[in-house]
């Protein structure tokens, strides 16, 4: 292993075996003039991918043992969800952590939008949100309020999605707020939010909202397969037109046809298994 730059005393960016660039941290692996070779590797406590270079700031800025944390609760997200989460979460979420503790300290009270609707949206990541707030808590000895577990709930999801937008998990949150409203104002049920079908939906939203907001579509070609479907699910196909309304008035975006045969199967998927349909 390499060490090529000193970001503190005990991190530093360096390059493995393998030629793969990484931040690595461990006691004085910073402090040697660089670039140097380190030879003996148990000296690294913890190693990490992919990380941007803009990310070494809050390297610098946060303390270690709350990037430590932070990766903790990244990993453990990673073990719940079974999913790819992106390589600097675990900085941003740091960097969140620090400030939130350095607010509490100082009396100051920032409220989270959707954090009444996190448990119901989100049910597993509010559970991992919930229990990095205890894990903060208890090993900074801070007194971190219950809407913070909302807060890590919501940098998850935005590391779900591997998008750099500080914005994306909010706007996730809404969009799936508000399409669930569709779907229980437009069929008539309450939606079970824990049901493998509404997680498969939820899935998909996060992924449309992605690929649609950066203007990267499917291929088309669905046509005859939607109409097709239309004419076999009338109910669902007025919920997925409603919908696809909802993204145009609401967002200025647009579904393709593969997007709205997409929804349409989501939205069958869901009436069959509330309703028995």
């Amino acid at each position: 292993m390499w060490i090529l730059k000193s970001i503190n005393n005990s991190c530093a960016f360096g390059r493995d075996a393998n030629g793969q660039d990484v931040i690595v941290f461990g006691k004085g692996i910073g402090f040697r003039k660089t670039p140097y070779e380190l030879t003996d590797l148990s000296r690294i406590s913890r190693t990490f991918y992919g990380v941007k270079p803009s990310q070494a700031g809050i390297v610098a800025d946060v303390p270690e043992e709350t990037v430590l944390v932070a990766a903790e609760v990244v990993t453990l997200a990673h073990a719940e969800l079974g999913v790819k989460l992106n390589p600097n979460a675990a900085f941003v979420l740091a960097d969140h952590i620090n400030f939130a503790m350095a607010r509490a300290r100082q009396g100051i009270d920032i409220s989270t939008p959707f954090a009444n609707e996190m448990g119901h949206f989100f049910p597993r990541e509010l559970r991992i949100g919930t229990a990095a707030l205890q894990m903060v808590n208890q090993r900074f000895g801070a007194n971190l309020p219950e809407e913070e577990a909302a807060n890590i709930a919501l940098h998850i999801i935005d590391a779900e999605g591997e998008s750099d937008d500080p914005q994306a998990a909010r706007r996730t949150a809404r969009i799936i707020k508000d399409t669930t409203g569709i779907l229980e104002k437009e069929l008539g049920i309450a939606i079970d939010t824990e049901s493998a079908d509404y997680a498969r939906f939820v899935t998909h939203l996060r992924y449309l909202a992605e690929r649609i907001s950066t203007n990267t579509h499917r291929e088309d070609g669905m046509a005859p397969m939607l109409q097709t479907m239309r004419d076999a699910y009338p109910k669902a196909d007025a919920v997925a037109r409603r919908m696809v309304r909802y993204f145009s008035d609401e967002w200025g975006w647009g579904c393709d046809e593969s997007e709205t045969l997409y929804l349409l199967v989501h939205v069958q998927r869901l009436r069959s298994s509330l309703q028995g349909a």
